[in-house]
């Protein structure tokens, strides 16, 4: 007699349809996971990309911005001088606001060198506002302008430089001799530079928004100008 073989061999059964979906509910779960991390590494690796790129921007900028403002220009006070010789040497700071967000501006007379063969040494004018970007109603170019040209007040001619993009504000605070703060400046009314100048420019970086400030101390703001009378 043979022995029955179902002693041995426990029956085998399929996967029930629980189970089945059971396993592939986790293998979702598990994909979705695999997935999420991976987009926010890329994410992560991205924003760290921006924030590189947008640093070292600002500080070629800033650099750009501070070494004009260092070597800002006036004559010697031996002389006295009219109207006209001071808008030779300018420098006007002008304070603006446009809903709720600095829009300030600067025009002076600086020696600062670019480096640049058509433009080495010698005194030019230059003047850095902001320009709203075509593409992006809230956000500005920072523009450098140049004129070294002879000429009386400010300039209506000269080459702009695109320095930066994605500019949301920039303020432009002028501290005087006995350090107090003023929002605007003109040579002509004060008959000297400011000591220092704290330049803050907000930027976009992806959604958020970053203020970086740098401060220029004028090497000539110790030189009062001697305004002639009539």
């Amino acid at each position: 007699m043979r022995p029955d073989s179902s002693h041995f061999f426990p029956p085998t059964r399929g996967f029930t349809l629980i189970e089945l979906l059971l396993a592939i509910a986790i293998a979702a779960i598990a994909l979705t996971i695999v997935n999420m991390t991976f987009f926010e590494s890329h994410r992560r690796i991205e924003s760290v990309g921006h924030y590189k790129e947008t640093y070292q921007m600002v500080r070629i900028v800033m650099d750009r911005i501070i070494k004009d403002l260092s070597c800002a220009y006036v004559p010697s006070a031996d002389r006295e001088m009219t109207d006209d010789d001071i808008s030779l040497y300018r420098f006007v700071g002008i304070n603006a606001t446009e809903d709720g967000k600095d829009k300030d501006s600067i025009y002076l007379t600086t020696t600062t060198d670019l480096g640049l063969p058509s433009l080495h040494g010698g005194i030019c004018e230059v003047g850095y506002f902001l320009k709203e970007m075509e593409e992006s109603q809230d956000r500005y170019y920072l523009i450098r302008k140049d004129d070294c040209t002879f000429h009386y007040d400010m300039t209506t001619s000269g080459r702009e430089m695109e320095l930066a993009e994605n500019v949301i504000a920039m303020n432009i605070v002028y501290i005087d001799k006995d350090f107090n703060e003023q929002e605007e400046w003109t040579l002509d009314s004060a008959l000297y530079l400011p000591y220092q100048v704290r330049v803050t420019i907000t930027f976009a970086i992806g959604e958020e928004h970053s203020e970086f400030t740098g401060v220029a101390s004028l090497v000539l703001s110790s030189v009062q100008l001697k305004k002639a009378q009539g």
